[in-house]
């Protein structure tokens, strides 16, 4: 062995003066890694490996008594290898190269607790005369061995079965091998065990993998993923490549982030709890389909914030992921269904298109955020039928059929949305509030004259498809007729009509029938009546008033008309359409209680009357061809949104 170590010297001096004189750098074996720190002459590790079917095969652990290859740079220069501190020195070197030494880790090499000094435990270091160089190794005796794992049927067979590659947390298994009776812990992903062993001898060790092993990235140490490592008495170790599965997940139920209340709902910016077992390793949530990866996760809940800008609804395309939650682990995967809400705006219902119309007649609902709606519920809880309904393009109009039993209560309509609830003014159905009905036919005594306008009309007028009808008693101006107007200032003169009414009958019978209440305050309130016009309305002003002729005028074709719904105001070709005016705007009775208001004697007036008017600018409008309004079931209502 000296003669060949003694050649191998020589040659390797031989083939530096070849190197050095004719400034060639070798392709052969000594140039395999070529180096960190190229031109240096310091020593450095970069494997140890042993021979593995002709080949070297890098390791991190061997056995004493074992030949192994040191691979790394100036190798050459080494003067002796310690493992676990105990020097070989380079006579006992089987082979060396400028990249590489060969030699056997000796047999009385300490292991475990036999190494004295805990900084050199399961570690190799090359010296040469210049610097040394240490890198890890696990190095055990020959006697300790795990040559498989073997699984149980189940909790009470006695015999294990067949030897696997994977278990999941908390099987029973059997690490099979030798020297395994000198074994005092199991790591199981380089966490150790603190569970008794079941059976214990030289050849097996029966006991169940810990359902608290850390998976996946909760492994400290990547290295210790999917591995089982036994530890002697002695303090060597065996570490036995396995795969250590997680159970699947399961999941439950949702309750509330500190888990006081179950949950069937939620919305983006509220932090919920998913409820279920093995939800440590849930990797992913997919809630409507967008996966999220922010969460904290227990073996028994996982705390997720839902997104602000989670997509809701109709946002969400892929019916099959809509309100769903899924948790997806790389053991399996569970799914739960789960209401996800909107935080968008609320709806609002700003206008009802008319609040007397009749169950089977089409309604109009004006106002705005009229998203993925999920119920229109009318008074008395009696809910429209959804396949009735259209919603503008822009979410602003909504019209609906009136289900049966719909037009029976009065009080407001309620319509729910991914996004919340929206209600219209109470002002819906109420039959007992009409104060003119039939005009001079009203046994009340509301009736005091009218001019220019006809007498009481019930011939069908006005209808529009399912959109509603006319009352079932109206009058209408021009009295006998259409008209045609000029809008030119040569027929302003006497070309109005005006219905006249004796306002305290008007507030006793709402009194008598109690419709209201003496001490409801009438900026609470307002006066209603439903209308119909043969064409566009593009001149002439609608007025009314519970004492004089003028307290409102209400011209919405005018230019200077500032109003949201303007254009909607001067269209009928949804036939009739209710108009409402707010008592707080009406000097007479603003901020007076009903019984105040009942008390008053005056007339009061509802007009339409052609001319001039101002806002912002003087205005007759624009000629009308064909023209006459038809008007009916005056009331007055409640003006408070429901709740």
């Amino acid at each position: 062995m000296m003669k060949t170590i003694q050649y191998l010297k020589y040659s390797w001096l031989f083939s530096l003066l070849i190197m050095m004189s004719g400034g060639l750098i070798s392709c052969g074996d000594d140039d395999v890694y070529n180096k960190r720190d190229a031109g240096s002459d310091k020593v450095l590790i970069e494997s140890i490996r042993v021979q593995s079917n002709d080949l070297w095969a890098p390791v991190a652990q061997v056995r004493v008594g074992t030949a192994v290859r040191i691979e790394g740079n100036n190798l050459e220069k080494a003067s002796a290898v310690y493992f676990n501190g105990y020097e070989v020195t380079s006579e006992h070197f089987t082979n060396i190269g400028k990249t590489y030494i060969e030699t056997v880790v000796p047999e009385n090499t300490p292991i475990g607790h036999q190494v004295t000094d805990e900084t050199v435990k399961n570690t190799v270091r090359v010296v040469t005369d210049v610097n040394e160089f240490t890198s890890e190794l696990n190095i055990i005796s020959k006697s300790l061995n795990v040559s498989g794992i073997a699984l149980y049927e189940n909790e009470e067979a006695s015999i294990p079965g067949s030897t696997v590659t994977e278990a999941e947390l908390g099987s029973k298994i059997q690490i099979q091998g030798a020297g395994l009776d000198f074994v005092t812990a199991v790591y199981f992903n380089g966490k150790a065990t603190t569970e008794k062993f079941i059976l214990q001898s030289a050849v097996g060790i029966t006991l169940h993998i810990p359902k608290d092993t850390p998976l996946g990235s909760n492994v400290t140490n990547s290295s210790d993923r999917n591995t089982i490592t036994v530890e002697t008495e002695f303090g060597e170790k065996f570490i036995y490549s396995f795969t250590i599965k997680g159970n699947p997940p399961t999941f439950t139920g949702v309750r509330s982030a500190d888990g006081s209340e179950v949950i069937t709902k939620s919305k983006g910016g509220e932090t919920i709890r998913l409820i279920g077992t093995h939800l440590e390793t849930v990797t992913s949530i997919y809630c409507n389909g967008k996966e999220l990866t922010d969460f904290e996760t227990t073996p028994e809940y996982i705390l997720l914030t839902l997104p602000k800008d989670l997509p809701v609804g109709s946002a969400v395309t892929n019916e099959e992921t809509r309100n769903k939650i899924r948790i997806v682990s790389e053991f399996g995967e569970a799914a739960l269904d789960f209401e996800f809400r909107g935080n968008g705006a609320a709806p609002v219902i700003d206008r009802v298109s008319h609040t007397l119309a009749k169950a089977g007649e089409r309604i109009e609902l004006l106002g705005e955020n009229f998203i993925d709606i999920e119920k229109v519920v009318f008074p008395g809880e009696v809910e429209a039928d959804l396949q009735t309904m259209t919603v503008g393009s822009d979410y602003k109009t909504l019209s609906v059929l009136i289900p049966v039993g719909g037009d029976q209560t009065a009080g407001a309509i309620r319509v729910e949305g991914i996004n919340g609830i929206g209600y219209s003014y109470g002002y819906l159905n109420c039959h007992s509030n009409v104060f003119i009905e039939k005009f001079s036919g009203d046994s009340w005594g509301t009736h005091q004259a009218g001019t220019r306008i006809s007498g009481n009309l019930s011939a069908e007028v006005g209808v529009s498809g399912e959109w509603p009808q006319n009352p079932g008693v109206y009058r209408a101006f021009p009295a006998n007729g259409t008209v045609d107007y000029k809008a030119d200032g040569t027929d302003d003169t006497n070309n109005n009509g005006y219905y006249s009414f004796k306002v305290q009958k008007a507030w006793q019978h709402l009194l008598d029938n109690n419709a209201l209440d003496g001490t409801v305050n009438c900026d609470d309130l307002a006066v209603q009546f439903d209308c119909w016009m043969s064409c566009n309305w593009t001149a002439g002003a609608l007025r009314f008033a519970f004492k004089g002729d003028n307290e409102i005028t209400f011209v919405p074709w005018h230019t200077g008309w500032s109003d949201e719904y303007k254009t909607v105001d001067v269209d009928f070709s949804k036939g009739w359409k209710t108009f409402t005016f707010p008592l707080s705007e009406m000097a007479s009775v603003a901020g007076k209680t009903v019984k105040q208001a009942s008390e008053s004697t005056e007339n009061g007036r509802f007009t339409f009357i052609f001319g001039r008017f101002n806002y912002s600018s003087w205005s007759r409008g624009e000629a009308m061809d064909g023209f006459r309004i038809c008007f009916g079931n005056f009331r007055i209502v409640p003006y408070v949104k429901g709740e």
